[in-house]
């Protein structure tokens, strides 16, 4: 039996080792349409498939948008950086995505007899 007495692990979070907690999700708010548009005009996106910009945009932000609300702690950083990164993922390939998609269903379609070449 030990007279020691051990004080206990507080339960409040734990404040952020910073306070520029808010430079990632801006980055990524910021970067996420700079690469949609980059991408989706190298493949000449914006001629008659508006969706490839307007859904790699609404999807990045779907991911990107989460950081901006989560809690201001430590244990939230990686949390928060990895939903930045993953909507600018999404950002920079979902036009190449869609149209290495559109490209596979119509060969495909042409292969099997689905299409009058």
């Amino acid at each position: 039996m030990s007279n020691d007495i051990r004080t206990p692990v507080s339960l409040a979070p734990r404040a952020l080792s910073g306070s520029r907690w808010w430079a990632v999700p801006l980055t990524g708010t910021l970067a996420a349409p700079a690469l949609t548009v980059i991408v989706s005009s190298a493949e000449n996106a914006f001629a008659g498939r508006t969706f490839l910009l307007t859904g790699g945009m609404v999807l990045a932000y779907a991911l990107i948008l989460p950081s901006w609300f989560l809690g201001r702690t430590p244990d939230r950083r990686h949390r928060r950086t990895g939903l930045v990164v993953s909507g600018c993922a999404i950002a920079f390939s979902f036009p190449a995505l869609i149209s290495t998609l559109g490209w596979t269903v119509f060969l495909v379609a042409l292969l099997t007899g689905q299409v009058d070449g």
